[in-house]
């Protein structure tokens, strides 16, 4: 968006969502204050992530605040994740926004202890429950000697406070893709979000 931003254009009533600790092991997206802005869905794909397929982009401006990349905003029901914030003129921000789902996840890694006859043992850790994007990477199907296995490969970008490692296990607890994942690869360089390839395989 460009030019001059009539105030009345701002006619869009937006929520700016930030994450918290809501419970013990619990994080969710909670709104902390309401915004007025102005709202166009785009022809661009936002490319939110970096090793998955992208979203439908969103341009929002907004009066000049207090706002960072670590927030979120949600429009009329819909989650926007916040990819870039300029500053327009002296007034307003121009903010970039992927669409996209949120679903619930719960987390839970492992420890290794040694147990009767030296024998490893894993411990499962407590659960963790958090917010995530979930966006495909790709799709695979193979068959074996004896009987076919279907694979399904996910993205997982969630906020950066949520930490988890390669072996975790995610329940995914609502929408199309709920299930139990395993966390196969971690992408965690980028300041704002970390993102997880994330396998789920079933006989057939």
């Amino acid at each position: 968006m460009s030019g001059y931003i009539d105030a009345g254009s701002l006619d869009e009533r937006l929520e700016l969502l930030e994450l918290q600790q809501t419970a013990e092991q619990t994080w969710e997206w909670v709104p902390i204050r309401r915004i007025w802005a102005k709202v166009e869905q785009t022809a661009k794909t936002n490319l939110f992530s970096k090793v998955g397929v992208g979203a439908r982009d969103a341009a929002v401006v907004i009066r000049r605040q207090s706002l960072t990349l670590h927030q979120a905003l949600r429009w009329k029901g819909q989650h926007l994740f916040l990819t870039s914030i300029t500053k327009l003129d002296r007034m307003h921000l121009d903010l970039q926004a992927a669409l996209v789902s949120v679903v619930r996840c719960v987390g839970q890694g492992y420890t290794t202890t040694m147990g009767p006859g030296n024998r490893p043992v894993k411990q499962p850790g407590p659960e963790r429950t958090f917010p995530g994007v979930l966006t495909e990477k790709y799709v695979r199907y193979e068959t074996e000697d004896s009987y076919a296995k279907a694979k399904r490969l996910l993205v997982l970008v969630t906020p950066k406070a949520v930490q988890l490692l390669e072996g975790d296990l995610v329940t995914v607890t609502e929408g199309p893709a709920a299930a139990v994942y395993n966390v196969q690869t971690s992408h965690v360089l980028d300041e704002y979000k970390n993102e997880y390839e994330i396998m789920y395989s079933r006989d057939i």
